[in-house]
This record gives C-alpha cells, sequence and structure tokens, in this order.
C-alpha cells in the first residue's frame, strides 16, 4: 500500500501542470493521512498479538512457579517431621545420659559423641529450613507478582477484546443501515461490501455521471443523500471517496474527472449533514482497477465511486500505549 502511495505521489508531481495546485495539495495531505491510518492499525493489530503471547507466557510461568511452591511445601513438610522425629530422639538420648552418668567412661563418651552428633544434625535441619522457608517466602512473592502481572494482561486483552467486538458490533449495524437505506437499488448499480475491517460503497457511474461528466443525475444524488442519512449520526467512522475510471483516454483526463467526481459526491455528503471533517476526496484514476480493463463489460466495473467507511481508531491506540 505505501509503495502504491508513493506510485501515485510520483505521478501527481508529474501531472502538477494539468492539475490544480489546491487539488494536488489535498490529493498528497490525504494520501499521508491514509497511511498513517493504515500504520497505526497496524501497529494496534502487533501490539494485541504481542499481548496474547506475552499472556501465554505469564501463564507457562505461573503455572511452573505454582509447581515449585508445591514441591518446597512437600520437601519444607518432610524437614519438618524428619526435625521433629531428631529431636524425640535427641530428648531420648538425653534421657539415656542421665541414666548412663554413673557407667563407664567409654559408654559415656560414645552417648556425648552420639549426642553431638544430633545436635549438628539438628542445627543443620535447622539451617536447612529456614533456606526453604526464604525460598518458599520469595516463590511466594514472585507467584503473587506474576499473578497481578496475569491479571493486568488480561485485564488489557479483555478490553481490547471488548473494543474489537464494539466496533465489530457498530460496523456490522452499520452494514445493516446501509444495506436497508439503499434497498432500491440494483447491483448494477451500486454494492455494499466488507473487507479488512472497512465498509466499502461501490457507486457504479451509470448511476452517478453520464460519460465523461462529473455532474451527479438525479437517481445518484438520491442514493447519496440516504447513505449520508445513515453516515450523519455515524460520528466514530471516517469516510474516503474515491474516483476510478477506465483505462480509455488520456491518462492526465482520467486524474482529473476521477477527483472532480469524487469530489462531487464530497459535495452531497456534507450539504446533506455529514461533517466534513470526517471526509476525504481522492481520485485514482485508472490505476486502481477491481478487473482487467480488457473488455467492455469490465471497463464499465471499473468506472466507478467508492465511499470507504472506516472506524476511528484512537480509543484501540490509546489502550495499547496506555
Amino acid at each position: 500500500m505505501k509503495n502504491a502511495i508513493i506510485f501515485i505521489v510520483g505521478a501527481l508531481l508529474l501531472l502538477s501542470s494539468c492539475v490544480t495546485q489546491k487539488k494536488y495539495d489535498a490529493l498528497l495531505t490525504d494520501n499521508k493521512r491514509m497511511e498513517n491510518r493504515l500504520d497505526r492499525l497496524e501497529e494496534v493489530r502487533k501490539a494485541y498479538d504481542q499481548l496474547v503471547v506475552e499472556s501465554g507466557e505469564l501463564e507457562s510461568d505461573h503455572k511452573r512457579v505454582l509447581a515449585e511452591k508445591s514441591t518446597l511445601e512437600k520437601e519444607l513438610n518432610n524437614l519438618n517431621a524428619s526435625h521433629n522425629q531428631l529431636k524425640e530422639e535427641y530428648e531420648s538420648l538425653l534421657r539415656e545420659n542421665r541414666n548412663l552418668l554413673a557407667s563407664a567412661t567409654e559408654d559415656r563418651q560414645s552417648l556425648i559423641e552420639e549426642l553431638a552428633k544430633k545436635e549438628n544434625e539438628i542445627a543443620q535441619s535447622e539451617k536447612r529450613l529456614n533456606r526453604l522457608e526464604i525460598d518458599l517466602a520469595q516463590k511466594e512473592k514472585d507467584l503473587n507478582e506474576l499473578q497481578d502481572s496475569l491479571a493486568d494482561r488480561e485485564k488489557r486483552i479483555n478490553e481490547l477484546n471488548e473494543q474489537l467486538n464494539a466496533q465489530r458490533q457498530s460496523l456490522d449495524n452499520l452494514m445493516a443501515g446501509i444495506k436497508q437505506a439503499l434497498l432500491g437499488f440494483t447491483d448494477s448499480e451500486l454494492t455494499v461490501s466488507e473487507k479488512n475491517g472497512r465498509i466499502y460503497v461501490s457507486l457504479s457511474q451509470e448511476l452517478l455521471f453520464a460519460k465523461g461528466s462529473d455532474l451527479i443525475d438525479s437517481k445518484g444524488r438520491e442514493a447519496i443523500i440516504k447513505l449520508a442519512e445513515v453516515l450523519r449520526g455515524q460520528k466514530d467512522i471516517e469516510i474516503k471517496v474515491e474516483g476510478h475510471t477506465d483505462s480509455d483516454g488520456s491518462s492526465d483526463r482520467n486524474w482529473d474527472l476521477s477527483v472532480t467526481r469524487a469530489t462531487a459526491v464530497v459535495k452531497i455528503l456534507t450539504r446533506s449533514g455529514v461533517d466534513p471533517v470526517r471526509i476525504t476526496a481522492a481520485g485514482r484514476g485508472l490505476y486502481d482497477p477491481v478487473v482487467p480493463n480488457n473488455t467492455e463489460a469490465n471497463k464499465s466495473l471499473n468506472r466507478r465511486t467508492e465511499i470507504i467507511l472506516s472506524p476511528d481508531l484512537s480509543k484501540l491506540y490509546d489502550l495499547i500505549r496506555s
């Protein structure tokens, strides 16, 4: 898309002698705005995918820390049991020592050594218990931090999903409203479709203009006014009007005609109450055909004016950056 925009800007530089400076500047500004919007949408999608990946990684860390915590708790319980047993043995030896104080020196020394050994074992056991308790406390802290981080990620993902679902529902409602408003027109006159999160209303030349003209006839005006009635209440939808031609005639003339036709449609939309701040007009000439210009039937399909409706991504963008 960026290459196409650069190509268009280059073509406009070559044709600047035929198109007025005002139209040329407007086309440059509009193409830049569309490029920025596409970049922002791509950034939103990438950020959303990254959040999902990070959430999965945090979930794995969460499970791993839980498993380590469980292992440490089992080891701590086992050491507590061993510690208690050692204390019981120590107390038993103390009792035996009292009873054998009067016994032979050799036996008494053996008991003293055994007591010292048990005391050392108890001291080592207590050290291990202390280390395990410290490790367990750290694991619990890490687990709490992971749980908080995971909860925050899940909250942001849920908020993003809510925004995406709201935009999806808004587009579905808009699509239904447009189709209902334009029921009286045939498929050869206009079509309404959705692609890549945008709604495309494609109006044929036969509905709007006489051949080579940029004056909209009464039936085409009626269709645009009915569409404007739906768009007036859609404050979060950005509107781009693109004029397209076939390959007949000179490219200069096709450029001019596509621009003036798009502008003519924009004028009716704004006069019908659609906020002009939300609207962009662009002429694509013969350079964006839907089918090859190799038959008269195909050329008829390429002679069209497209009204492209895009959701406002600012809320999603702010949510990603917060």
